[in-house]
């Protein structure tokens, strides 16, 4: 569905079964979030993923990871967000982006 490339540092990457999981083909698509931790050295990141609906809660991986956090998933999350966050072993963010999954009004 989506990727992002953030420097050196990681991909951020969405994808979309080919189900749905209500009647509306545009919003009812089931997404799957991961983003892959590029350095080959463990770091403190995470991925979260926002769907288009507020009453949904969020889904999101945050640790100490050496090659990816997530996947993460939503049963509706076509229209939503990505949230990619990464930071160095002293603190220094290294990631902190948006990603849309989808183009929607």
């Amino acid at each position: 569905m989506s990727a992002a490339r953030y420097g050196t540092y990681g991909t951020a990457y969405t994808w979309w079964n080919g189900t749905y999981s209500g009647s509306n083909t545009l919003y009812d698509r089931p997404i799957c979030a991961v983003f892959f931790n590029d350095t080959g050295i463990t770091h403190y990141m995470g991925v979260r993923l926002k769907d288009n609906y507020t009453s949904t809660a969020d889904s999101e991986d945050f640790g100490a990871f050496s090659q990816y956090a997530g996947p993460v998933y939503q049963s509706k999350g076509y229209c939503g967000q990505v949230y990619s966050y990464m930071e160095d072993a002293t603190g220094k963010v290294l990631v902190d982006n948006y990603l849309s999954v989808g183009t929607c009004d």
